[in-house]
């Protein structure tokens, strides 16, 4: 059974062409995390692109972003990719915090409190999404290998993501994640969602077991960790001679860009307590609910 998964996963790896660099085509790419607001304002919008064409958001909204009161949090990370000046894709990370705790929270609570009471960091991802003339430039890839490196440098134990069912077999086939909680209705995509967990401590080690004996275009591991550049054959972005270079400090967010998102959807503080309200004022003097 082992082999038999090995060879499928590899065969899905070849013809996905997942790991092969697919750059060449944007213009002036890049691969960073949003440090603007337009960049932020324009992942938001991408997400809520996306989600109105998948179904996602029934009753669609005329400012036209998605987010969450965790995307107003200093540690949330927006991870993008660009064309020139236009984002084209992007990843969320939200990192747990004592008082807000993750957007997962809503429906798995109690698996999450699970890590959280064996003292694990634990960071959750979402928010996926890319432009559909681009879906075919690895550009998920791309994200996740900056993400990757960013949660080893926070000191992530867990990275933690909730997916559709039919999407449960590649996350757990491809990226090693597990299956952490069972099926349920995620009402704010109206749409059925499975816990998986991928520890993080762990995944290199995993990843050289599964992959460290494969060629380098079906090799997952060789593409997270390898620190030699890139290959002749031309698979996967350049990497430096060290770990993937990312901020030590993201910007925080203008006040007035932290307004703007919140008067486009006021209903992100509806359930907020006076202690969460008191929090966000802290860290934006003079924003008005």
């Amino acid at each position: 059974m082992a082999k038999t998964n090995e060879r499928r996963r590899t065969v899905r790896l070849r013809r996905s062409a997942l790991l092969k660099s697919r750059l060449d085509a944007i213009d002036r790419p890049a691969i960073k995390i949003a440090e603007t607001s337009r960049e932020y304002e324009q992942a938001l919008a991408l997400v809520y692109e996306e989600y109105v064409q998948s179904g996602y958001i029934p009753n669609p909204n005329p400012d036209g972003m998605v987010f969450s009161v965790h995307h107003l949090l200093p540690e949330t990370t927006v991870f993008i990719a660009k064309s020139y000046e236009t984002v084209i894709s992007t990843l969320t990370q939200v990192f747990d915090s004592e008082h807000f705790g993750l957007p997962m929270d809503c429906i798995y609570r109690e698996e999450l409190a699970e890590l959280r009471d064996k003292g694990r960091k634990i960071a959750e991802l979402g928010s996926l999404a890319t432009n559909k003339e681009f879906r075919w430039q690895n550009l998920f890839m791309y994200l996740c290998q900056l993400m990757y490196w960013f949660a080893r440098e926070r000191g992530v134990n867990d990275l933690c993501i909730t997916v559709n069912p039919k999407h449960v077999r590649f996350y757990k086939t491809i990226f090693l994640f597990e299956k952490f909680g069972p099926e349920k209705q995620y009402p704010k995509v109206a749409a059925p969602a499975v816990l998986m967990r991928l520890d993080v401590g762990g995944f290199e080690k995993a990843s050289k077991r599964i992959y460290g004996h494969l060629e380098f275009d079906c090799n997952l591991h060789e593409y997270f960790h390898r620190m030699n550049g890139e290959s002749s054959n031309g698979f996967g972005p350049a990497i430096p001679n060290r770990p993937i270079p990312v901020v030590s400090k993201k910007p925080r967010l203008p006040v007035e860009t932290v307004q703007k998102l919140i008067e486009s959807d006021r209903t992100v503080l509806q359930d907020l307590t006076d202690f969460q309200k008191k929090h966000l004022l802290a860290l934006y003097p003079g924003l008005q609910f």
